[in-house]
C-alpha cells in the first residue's frame, strides 16, 4: 500500500501542477454588417488580445452575399455565407496591430486585430 501511495502521489501532484498552467482561451466576435457607408465589421473598434493565448473569433454574416474574413500575418482567409456563423481558431504569436478585412470585397470597412 506504501508503494503505491508513493508512485500515485507525486503522479497526482504533477497532474493538478499542469492542470493550473493550462492556456486560456479568448472569445471575441465580430460581423459583417452594412456600416456608415457601405459594409464593414460590428463592432468596428479594434479585435484586443494576448500574445499566445488562444483565441476563437465567431465571424457572423448580417448581409445578403458571402463575405470574407481575412488575417493575413496569421494565414486566415476564410469566408461566411448569409445569415451563418464561422469559428476562426488562432494563437497570436507575436505582439502587433494586423489588419482585418474582406478578402472577397477590398473596399468593404476594415478593422484592426492587436496583440499586446
Amino acid at each position: 500500500m506504501k508503494r503505491v501511495a508513493l508512485v500515485l502521489a507525486p503522479l497526482l501532484a504533477g497532474s493538478l501542477l499542469l492542470a493550473g498552467c493550462s492556456v486560456k482561451t479568448t472569445h471575441k466576435g465580430v460581423v459583417a454588417a452594412p456600416v456608415a457607408g457601405g459594409t464593414g465589421w460590428k463592432p468596428s473598434n479594434p479585435i484586443k488580445v494576448k500574445e499566445g493565448r488562444k483565441v476563437v473569433i465567431k465571424v457572423g454574416n448580417a448581409t445578403k452575399v458571402t463575405h470574407g474574413f481575412s488575417i493575413d500575418a496569421f494565414g486566415v482567409k476564410q469566408t461566411v455565407d448569409p445569415d451563418k456563423t464561422i469559428s476562426v481558431k488562432i494563437t497570436p504569436t507575436a505582439k502587433g496591430t494586423y489588419v482585418v478585412y474582406c478578402q472577397l470585397h477590398p473596399a468593404h470597412k476594415r478593422t484592426e486585430l492587436i496583440v499586446n
